[in-house]
């Protein structure tokens, strides 16, 4: 088998897209419109013959509006961001890591977020590093902190 065979026959798991769509932050609407493009794309595969079918999913693709923009996608912080930004106040009232358990903290991040304890708290026992895909919301979040006259700041070469 060459490696464009292989490519072909590469299974996904769906929990795993689940997951990847969770922890990046997709809005519920853009959530829904890939799987509906997944569902799509399953059902032409496993039934070629039902042309009407294939065109009745192809035609709700196309109808979908397109609500989210690159500049509304930008602005939600991903995941990462925003537990962090929670870590810090709870650590700021004396109610983080030191004074209570990971999955009660978890629970409430997960809570305020609307993302999954389960992503949640996998990443938080990992503990959090930042990418330069973070900078931007970093840099937002701080400024934000900034105007509020915090003296909380997220630094993107921490450990959290």
């Amino acid at each position: 088998m060459n490696e464009r065979d292989k490519i072909r026959t590469t299974t996904i798991d769906v929990n795993d897209i689940l997951e990847v769509m969770s922890q990046h932050n997709f809005s519920n609407q853009r959530q829904i419109e890939l799987l509906d493009i997944i569902g799509y794309i399953l059902f032409k595969k496993q039934y070629p013959e039902k042309i009407l079918g294939i065109i009745k999913r192809k035609k709700k693709l196309l109808q979908q509006p397109s609500e989210t923009t690159e500049k509304d996608d930008a602005e939600v912080a991903s995941v990462k961001v925003r537990s962090v930004v929670i870590l810090e106040f709870l650590q700021k009232m004396q109610l983080g890591w030191a004074q209570n358990d990971l999955s009660k903290i978890c629970k409430l991040i997960a809570f305020l977020t609307g993302n999954s304890y389960t992503s949640i708290y996998k990443e938080l026992q990992k503990r959090i590093f930042f990418s330069t895909y973070h900078k931007k919301q970093i840099e937002e979040i701080n400024k934000i902190l900034g105007d509020l006259n915090s003296s909380i700041s997220i630094d993107k070469d921490k450990e959290y």
